[in-house]
């Protein structure tokens, strides 16, 4: 039995990170400024292209890249079902209808073919996200993109180096209908700053909008208003209020985080492969247990590492009010793991089957089968770059150790 909780997830945040959070609070520039701007300029180039804008969240990036391309009242967006609830509540927030699609039973991702039966007149955009870290099936959404005139918005929350046929998800995959992504910075990502998020755009247009709209709707920002970037010799610069826009900016004391992580990212990532590796090789002798499926086309950012338990050790949903979400063996697997001080979780509930989502749209988790069962079946394991591979074996033996009571 471990003495302390193995954690699902740890940052890897050290000395380095320190140092840089305290040469921002020493240079007077706390706000985004320089520091930001370099963040955004690598992180684009090392996303494969586009402009990239800061912001304090993925959520925020979903939302401004919504607004960019006026989505509003009449418009529907498809969203996967299984996903983390900012995926579809940003849709809402910009008076437009979120409509939801099932997902592939093998990597959990958006299923195209039923985003081609939700297709409609007032279908305007389709958000497929790359769950896990496993790029979603692209070239089937970029075709119904192309042939019904909509635009497509990665979330790429999960997916910091993911790649689709040897290219990085996102905008930078060539001339495809993709025309937004979405990356998160929350404490448990892959690159982390503690709350923070990019949004990618393709054309510069959008870009320009998205940067209005984050900041007040102002026609200048901080970092113009105050160092004179937009005027010759750092001249006076007065703003206006063009729109009425939100306050979702980046500072530099979560860029400089971010520039230091981004150093990180491909040892991390070859850290959190081996340990996926090990993992898979223990689950596989374990009957009732299937991890997801990486197809071989794809990198996958292995940003979580899911199980999912076979169905006759779940029980039956009780359905009825919030009883979708119910599922006893998978409870029960839980919190067995953490009387073995191993913490697990589930990502994520069904979103047809949410209160929010039954009452307010008529959702029901019999729109996406596969979605609401998988919810029920699936449970996070720890992963995270310093996990030791005997951490993995502990894991594992917990698992069997719970299955077997």
């Amino acid at each position: 039995m471990r003495e302390e909780l193995l954690k699902l997830h740890r940052s890897d945040v050290g000395a380095d990170e320190v140092r840089a959070v305290t040469e921002v609070l020493q240079s007077g520039w706390l706000t985004k400024g320089p520091r930001t701007r370099r963040f955004e300029a690598e992180f684009a180039a090392r996303v494969g292209g586009g402009r990239a804008l800061g912001v304090n969240s993925c959520t925020a990036a979903l939302h401004l890249a919504l607004l960019s391309a006026g989505a509003g009242p009449g418009d529907e967006v498809i969203v996967p079902a299984q996903t983390f609830a900012a995926s579809a509540n940003v849709v809402v927030h910009c008076g437009a209808t979120p409509v939801f699609a099932d997902v592939l039973p093998e990597t959990h991702t958006i299923d195209p073919a039923h985003v081609e039966s939700l297709i409609t007149p007032s279908t305007r955009a389709v958000i497929p996200v790359h769950f896990a870290g496993i790029p979603a099936e692209l070239d089937a959404i970029w075709a119904l993109a192309e042939r019904h005139g909509l635009f497509v918005l990665e979330d790429c929350a999960h997916a910091v180096e993911a790649e689709y046929r040897g290219r990085p998800v996102g905008v930078g995959a060539g001339d495809t209908p993709t025309r937004f992504a979405a990356y998160s910075f929350y404490a448990t990502k892959n690159l982390v700053c503690g709350e923070g998020g990019m949004l990618c755009c393709r054309d510069l247009a959008d870009h320009d909008r998205a940067t209005v709209m984050g900041l007040h709707g102002m026609s200048a920002n901080a970092w113009k208003r105050y160092s004179g970037a937009d005027g010759a010799g750092g001249g006076f610069n007065l703003y206006d209020i063009i729109a009425a826009g939100y306050k979702y900016n980046m500072f530099d004391l979560q860029a400089a985080l971010g520039l230091v992580q981004l150093a990180k990212l491909d040892a991390n990532w070859e850290r959190r492969r081996r340990l996926v590796e090990h993992y898979d090789a223990l689950v596989a002798d374990i009957d009732g247990v299937t991890p997801l499926s990486y197809p071989e086309h794809v990198k996958p950012a292995h940003h979580l590492y899911i199980v999912r338990l076979d169905a006759d050790r779940v029980g039956e949903a009780a359905g009825g009010e919030g009883g979708w979400h119910v599922s006893p063996g998978r409870d029960r697997v839980i919190n067995g793991l953490r009387a073995r001080n191993v913490e697990s979780y589930v990502h994520y509930v069904c979103l047809t089957a949410t209160e929010f989502y039954r009452e307010q749209y008529g959702t029901s988790p019999a729109d996406t089968p596969v979605a609401a069962e998988l919810a029920r079946r699936s449970i996070t394991l720890p992963l995270f770059p310093d996990m030791a591979l005997e951490d993995v074996n502990y894991v594992v033996a917990s698992l069997k150790d719970v299955l077997a009571e």
